[in-house]
């Protein structure tokens, strides 16, 4: 659920740059709607929330990034999903150091977690699913390689102010194991429209999902981020295997 709050390929890349100052701060808690769509029918199924908090570990300041994502009871018939990340990152230069996925989508179970040991030159990572059981797995340490929260927040970091249509930007992201680029595509400003008569301006940007339990590969997911400095992802849409999922913004907190 939440891999969709994370392509199309184009020609130009690494053109964006980034927002002079965090556009996020301690406490701040994103809510969303989960939507699924098939044909006519449309349930907002499940709750999405992201949150920040700022700590303190080892005489360090570290952003400790927490996100949910749980279907509703009603609808756990369908497809049950109850999913928990979290990832600290160092204040100072945005470097991960912990990541964690502990999920359950449907009777598929995942508990993993991601050691960034810049000190060692490795990155550690322990995987465990109740399909293939538990292994070790390790790569060479990279300052420029992220976990997928903490891509999710670097990514609000991207400055599209004076982005072009077409510019890009890449990520190298680990996914259950798995070293990827991503690219990130700027196409434009839009206006979008939520219930209760909620109207955002936005930059609409496009990436392209990784093939996993609900995503096909090489489908492209569209998310639109709000343009007042915050950078807060207003709306997403993503393909799935039967039908689409979305992500609408709720509240702020």
């Amino acid at each position: 659920m939440l891999v969709f709050t994370y392509m199309i390929c184009f020609s130009a890349f690494s053109q964006i740059t980034l927002l002079e100052k965090y556009p996020f701060q301690n406490k701040e808690e994103v809510i969303y709607d989960a939507i699924y769509k098939w044909g006519l029918i449309e349930l907002r199924a499940g709750i999405v929330v992201f949150r920040v908090d700022s700590i303190q570990e080892n005489g360090e300041s570290i952003y400790h990034f927490t996100s949910t994502g749980n279907t509703k009871e009603k609808y756990d018939w369908i497809f049950k999903i109850r999913d928990t990340f979290q990832s600290k990152v160092r204040v100072d230069n945005f470097r991960p150091l912990y990541y964690q996925r502990n999920t359950l989508e449907r009777s598929y179970s995942v508990f993993n977690e991601t050691f960034f040991q810049e000190d060692e030159g490795l990155i550690m990572m322990h995987l465990e699913n109740n399909e293939d059981g538990f292994k070790q797995v390790s790569l060479p340490y990279q300052d420029d390689v992220l976990d997928l929260q903490t891509a999710v927040y670097f990514a609000r970091l991207l400055n599209f102010e004076d982005a072009r249509m077409g510019d890009g930007y890449e990520f190298n992201i680990i996914i259950d194991g798995q070293p990827y680029t991503i690219p990130i595509r700027y196409e434009g400003k839009e206006t979008v429209f939520l219930a209760k008569d909620r109207q955002y301006s936005c930059y609409r940007i496009s990436t392209q999902v990784i093939e996993g339990t609900i995503f096909k590969s090489g489908q492209t997911i569209k998310v639109w981020v709000s343009d007042d400095g915050r950078q807060i992802p207003v709306k997403v849409e993503a393909p799935i295997i039967i039908g689409e999922v979305k992500a609408e913004l709720v509240e702020i907190r």
